[in-house]
């Protein structure tokens, strides 16, 4: 493919591996992946135009050295690489730096090429100067990026909107010259626009994960998951001229589908993201 930019969707471990699911994993989980093996998804995927994943690591879970190592042998086997790792989901504390090394060293393990770091997560350990200084030493140790990811506005994050306002998290990114994993519905969700945002950062985002947004009639943090991360085309986000401005502006990142379907769905969203891009659609 002569386009620079990588195709990705997002996995999670567990449902590559589901003998690993936990109670948690077993709710929340990818619906890629029903009554359909390993072998079956990443060929599907692969024919429609996927290049790799985001290997999304599971929360209340643990996760050995062997379980990674066994899940690079079936993504070797099946050739397909692993582009991107996203932290562990956490909800109620912070990822500390020792924490965040040992994600350099699984994610150079995997051979990707960027880190996914929850801003919540984070929290305000993006103001401390040590913090930040750290994140910039581990990037240049093990030649691995770090995005940091817009949150989404909900009620609790009202008091830290460095997280999910577009402009505040871009200076705040700007400033500590971090690099971006822009998440398209988060940024809707939270009232921003995509096609502005992609062109205020383009320099600093290295994955973009994408998927379209519906709002509704609950404008507030309560809106149902079903209006949130859906396939490309079933919500009301600019796609076509979002994926055509990426082609135009030679961005060279991830493009992570992050979104809630089946198999079919994710095929459908990513020989969109293809038809685009193609020379002959590209306006």
């Amino acid at each position: 493919m002569y386009y620079s930019m990588k195709t990705s969707t997002s996995l999670m471990l567990t449902d590559i591996m589901p003998q690993k699911r936990s109670w948690f994993t077993k709710v929340v989980k990818n619906r890629v992946f029903d009554r359909k093996s390993p072998d079956q998804v990443f060929a599907s995927l692969k024919d429609s135009g996927v290049e790799g994943i985001e290997l999304l690591l599971p929360s209340y879970t643990k996760i050995t050295e062997e379980d990674i190592a066994e899940v690079k042998r079936m993504l070797d086997q099946n050739n397909m690489p692993v582009f991107s790792v996203h932290q562990t989901l956490r909800f109620f504390t912070k990822t500390r730096l020792g924490e965040i090394e040992e994600l350099f060293k699984l994610t150079k393990f995997l051979s990707a090429q960027v880190i996914v770091l929850h801003m919540n997560s984070a929290g305000k350990q993006v103001f401390d100067k040590e913090y930040i200084t750290a994140v910039h030493k581990l990037q240049k140790k093990y030649g691995i990026k770090v995005g940091f990811e817009n949150r989404e506005k909900f009620i609790g994050s009202l008091f830290r909107p460095y997280g999910w306002h577009a402009e505040k998290f871009s200076s705040l990114m700007k400033e500590n010259e971090f690099f971006i994993t822009f998440d398209t519905t988060h940024l809707a969700h939270s009232g921003g626009d995509i096609v502005t945002f992609f062109k205020h950062n383009k320099d600093r985002i290295v994955n973009i994960h994408l998927s379209d947004y519906k709002s509704n009639m609950l404008n507030s943090s309560l809106r149902p998951l079903r209006f949130k991360h859906l396939p490309l085309g079933k919500g009301e986000l600019p796609i076509e001229e979002f994926i055509k401005l990426l082609r135009k502006e030679n961005y060279k990142g991830l493009l992570t589908m992050e979104i809630n379907t089946d198999l079919a769905g994710m095929c459908e969203s990513a020989r969109i993201i293809h038809g685009y891009v193609s020379p002959k659609r590209a306006s």
